[in-house]
């Protein structure tokens, strides 16, 4: 799967029910050793997310077939493709 290409090392296996306070801080400082970079993620997505609400509001309002709608229309695939190879 996508993930395991990702984090090699991820393996929903090796999670087990917690039976110990020693496997709690575990899984603890897993999630927290994780946890800045899935923030980092989540705030990179946002934003671009935004962007493309923004490209498509400003898209609309263009007139079909002309340059400025063409550029438009080309602009979001470009900075996607930007963004996927970041990720």
């Amino acid at each position: 799967s996508a993930l395991v290409e990702k984090w090699p090392n991820f393996s929903i296996r090796k999670y087990v029910p917690i039976v110990s306070l020693k496997q709690h801080q575990h899984y603890k400082d897993d999630f927290n050793a994780e946890y800045e970079e899935y923030r980092n993620l989540h705030t990179q997505t946002d934003k671009i997310k935004e962007n493309f609400r923004q490209y498509h509001e400003q898209w609309k309002s263009l007139t079909a077939g002309s340059e400025a709608y063409q550029v438009k229309k080309d602009k979001p695939m470009k900075a996607l493709l930007h963004h996927s190879s970041i990720l």
